[in-house]
């Protein structure tokens, strides 16, 4: 028996729903540490005269839900961006009516068959309940009708990358022997994003970028994504460092 970690889930969030383009863009939503789905049940006395006394209930309808809780990163550096899906779905749950709904897939990571699809309602709380905690959240997806079971999205490939100190200049990144245009030192994450996709090995829209004008860079690349290198050859001072990890 192996036990299911909260890593053992990935959740994406379809940042293109509600808005004018009708292609899904799915993101992932980071910096989970619980994910938990369940099934709301529904249940009627089914018992009569002739049960001798025993109760009897039947099921007659399954909300479908998901709990996903995290932690929330901010920085004060001009060009912090914060992390796309879960910015997604907090201002879902800032909305009523239609504008509160939410299109979402999670599946397992590991052996276990488990991935769906679907549309929720959003309730979102964000908890920065200890003054030496960090800033969290709990969101509550409810189920709009059946979820529809999917086959697992291939996972993604994940890396970071590291500039060192540099006062100008740009740098590459390769990704299975595409090269990047040059990129600033300075380059905030949706610079960086815009580069990657517009290599053939990565495409428009499935490349996800966070962190902090000039790196550290958390890039998220399609999971046909095998080899990630990145040089700093033209950087300032010259023959810099850039770490692909």
């Amino acid at each position: 028996m192996s036990t299911a970690l909260a890593r053992d889930y990935a959740v994406q969030i379809d940042i293109n729903y509600g808005t004018e383009k009708a292609t899904p863009e799915w993101v992932f939503v980071m910096g989970l540490n619980k994910v938990s789905p369940s099934n709301d049940i529904t249940l009627q006395d089914d018992g009569d005269i002739h049960s001798n006394g025993r109760k009897s209930q039947i099921a007659t309808a399954i909300g479908e839900n998901l709990e996903i809780a995290g932690l929330r990163k901010g920085n004060l550096a001009a060009g912090f961006i914060a992390d796309p899906g879960q910015e997604k779905l907090r201002l879902h749950g800032e909305e009523i009516g239609a504008a509160n709904t939410a299109h979402v897939r999670y599946w397992r990571t590991d052996g276990i068959d488990e991935a769906k699809e679907g549309y929720f309602a959003v309730k979102w709380v964000s908890a920065a309940e200890d003054k030496e905690g960090l800033y969290g959240f709990t969101c509550s997806l409810t189920g709009k009708g059946q979820l529809k079971k999917i086959t697992k999205p291939i996972a993604p490939t994940t890396k970071t990358i590291t500039l060192p100190t540099s006062t100008g200049g740009t740098f590459t990144v390769t990704v299975d022997g595409q090269t990047s245009t040059g990129i600033a030192y300075n380059a905030t994450a949706a610079a960086v994003k815009t580069a990657l996709e517009a290599l053939s090995t990565v495409g428009a829209g499935k490349a996800e970028v966070t962190g902090s004008t000039g790196g550290p860079y958390t890039v998220g690349l399609p999971g046909t994504a095998t080899t990630v290198t990145a040089s700093g050859s033209s950087l300032t001072p010259p023959g810099s460092t850039v770490t692909v990890a």
